[in-house]
């Protein structure tokens, strides 16, 4: 696939400098190891090396793992581990419609709107209207703005919407969540929530079992990163260990509390 100004490109240098860009003729990226004129890039193919002054960058198509790397973000986001069990449990299929809160830095937004197909949606709620332009900006980076709804408001008071598929949250106290999910939710819908910990698992799971939850359950997902190196392959003795907990939970048309005890 030939590169042309507009596209979203990932230039990788080395595992320590990967920069996502968008191509534009007379623009360059400056990096410690030299600059890259897009014009340079412009023309090539996802896959080429161009030559910088300390070395070669390789240009590769943006997946989310490099997106996840590239981005903006001034808080924390949800690591890629946890979305992909997250959307795997969720159920969800491109063309459903769901909500999130809060919307951060986007990147679960990112990912569920990306998953979801042009036909799908993504209703994303956030209390702070500046974490919701730093979302915006890098869903526009991204090309996904079309696919999504930013909404400034608080999902423990209220959430417009009805019937959707899923509710993601990643929030300080879902559990102050669960009654409005519950109405927001279809019968059978998913609930999906991570917290980083174990108080707010508690309060959390209890909460979803009391407001007409089933199925709900609370997991922690640890990956490992190995070291390759020949006749010297063993776990890497620094990484990222815990990221948080995830908690699941489907919608019962009785609502009782007393289903799944």
């Amino acid at each position: 696939m030939v590169l042309r100004e507009g596209d979203l490109a990932v230039v990788w240098i080395d595992p320590k400098r990967v920069y996502l860009v968008r191509l534009e003729k007379g623009k360059k990226l400056d990096t410690d190891r030299g600059s890259l004129p897009f014009d340079n890039v412009i023309g090539r193919e996802y896959g080429d090396f161009v030559e910088i002054s300390k070395g070669r960058a390789f240009i590769m198509y943006p997946s989310l793992d490099y997106i996840y790397d590239g981005l903006h973000r001034p808080s924390q986001v949800l690591y890629p581990k946890d979305i992909g069990y997250m959307i795997f449990k969720s159920g969800i299929r491109p063309g459903d419609t769901v909500v999130e809160a809060g919307t951060g830095s986007g990147f679960l937004t990112i990912s569920l709107s990306h998953f979801l197909g042009p036909s799908g949606k993504v209703i994303s709620y956030d209390v702070r209207e500046d974490m919701q332009e730093r979302a915006r900006k890098n869903l526009e980076l991204v090309g996904l703005l079309d696919r999504v709804e930013l909404k400034l408001g608080d999902v423990r008071e209220n959430i417009d919407e009805v019937n959707v598929d899923a509710v993601f949250l990643d929030m300080p106290d879902p559990w102050l969540a669960t009654e409005t999910v519950y109405k927001a939710l279809k019968p059978s819908g998913s609930v999906v929530v991570f917290v980083p910990t174990v108080g707010q698992i508690e309060k959390t799971f209890l909460s979803l079992r009391k407001n007409g939850f089933v199925d709900v359950e609370a997991v922690e997902l640890i990956l490992r990163e190995y070291q390759v190196k020949e006749n010297a392959t063993r776990p890497r003795s620094i990484g990222v260990t815990h990221t948080g907990f995830i908690i699941t939970g489907r919608k019962s048309i009785k609502g009782s509390s007393e289903i799944g005890e």
